[in-house]
């Protein structure tokens, strides 16, 4: 399209969708300069700005190698910038989420903070940052925003669990001892990694076959780093894991956190040595629970949440806020394997999950 920019980017991702997974989860060399060619194009053409900077940023991280192509993610974010410019994403628009302006500011602010603490060069570094916070100012000023102008000191702040729910305390990671569903899964974890090693120790490689059975798409880690197998997701269940997992599959059934949640998901995931998870975020309500079953070497792996630093702890629970921005990297040598749980927000509504919303300060998490 010559004048909206929507639809460019749906017809670049799904084209761009199709040949990253075909390829096994990697652009090809041939695609990866196709995207390059994109990218010069949209940097004179706005319109065609947002369609090439998610594309960069789902699909041309990584070079097809499985090396970072760190100056996609610096054109991304210039190409996200610049994608305000032929959108009506002003402060006051009236059709904000029409065009997507919160996503294209979120993502334009996510990797602008993210190039700011990974440059090497510091009067880059800082170039990138106060980019960064100068669309956060200009994202305050959005009416809807102006209860969170106090709380939002940095790209790395904002939450959209904050926006649905914003009058109650948000955190990016929550205690777990003060969260049922954190508390059960350390208590069954037992449970779970018995099951999963019975899977892992099978001569015939029953998880590479569970994998390929039912192939899930992921474009967040480089090249064959983030490996996932469904037990459920939106309710339905991957009946062939059940058979060979019963007791894990019937325990996660009586959790109405999760089997009463429409927006319910549960994966394991294999995370591979020297994988890295590019950061993201997710969508409300909702949060997220990482429960290492497997992990063989202490304080190799780990993710950050917003402004927190966290670690990987065999039979340890993580329930965290996922709508705030987050990363994970592993820098061990040996494969982890971790129970990602999608549970209902505590102040959802909308479904019957059986929690209470923290209300007060002596409530919060």
């Amino acid at each position: 399209s010559l004048e909206i920019d929507l639809v460019n980017q749906g017809a670049a991702v799904q084209y761009y969708e199709d040949r990253f997974y075909d390829n096994g989860g990697a652009l090809t060399g041939e695609d990866f300069a196709q995207v390059g060619h994109l990218k010069e194009r949209a940097f004179k053409e706005p319109v065609l700005a947002l369609a090439a900077a998610q594309v960069l940023y789902m699909f041309a991280w990584f070079r097809p190698t499985g090396e970072m192509a760190r100056e996609n993610v610096a054109a991304s974010a210039q190409l996200f910038d610049l994608s305000l410019q032929a959108s009506p994403c002003g402060a006051d628009s009236p059709v904000w989420y029409d065009y997507a302006c919160d996503i294209r500011f979120m993502h334009a602010m996510l990797l602008y903070n993210w190039l700011g603490e990974t440059e090497r060069d510091a009067a880059l570094a800082r170039a990138y940052a106060e980019r960064g916070m100068q669309l956060l100012d200009i994202v305050k000023e959005v009416p809807r925003y102006a209860a969170f102008r106090d709380r939002w000191k940095s790209p790395v702040h904002i939450s959209f669990n904050m926006i649905k729910f914003p009058d109650v305390p948000a955190h990016p990671v929550w205690e777990t001892s003060k969260v049922g569903i954190g508390r059960w899964l350390e208590e069954m974890h037992p449970i779970f990694k018995a099951e999963l090693e019975a899977i892992l120790n099978d001569p015939r490689d029953l998880y590479t076959e569970l994998r390929r059975t039912d192939a899930s798409r992921e474009h967040l880690a480089s090249p064959g780093g983030w490996e996932t197998v469904r037990i459920v997701r939106y309710h339905q269940w991957f009946d062939l894991f059940c058979v060979m997992a019963p007791r894990t599959c019937e325990l996660i059934k009586t959790r109405p956190e999760i089997a009463k949640c429409n927006f319910m998901n549960v994966n394991y995931v294999k995370l591979n040595p020297g994988t890295h998870l590019k950061p993201h975020f997710g969508n409300g309500p909702r949060l997220s629970a990482h429960l290492s079953v497997l992990a063989p070497e202490p304080l190799r792996a780990g993710m950050t949440v917003s402004d927190k630093k966290l670690m990987w702890v065999e039979g340890k629970a993580i329930i965290f806020d996922d709508t705030y921005p987050h990363a994970v990297s592993h820098w061990g040598k040996l494969p982890r394997y971790v129970m990602l749980v999608w549970f209902c927000h505590p102040c959802d509504d909308n479904n019957d999950h059986g929690q209470t919303c923290p209300r007060s300060g002596e409530d919060s998490f």
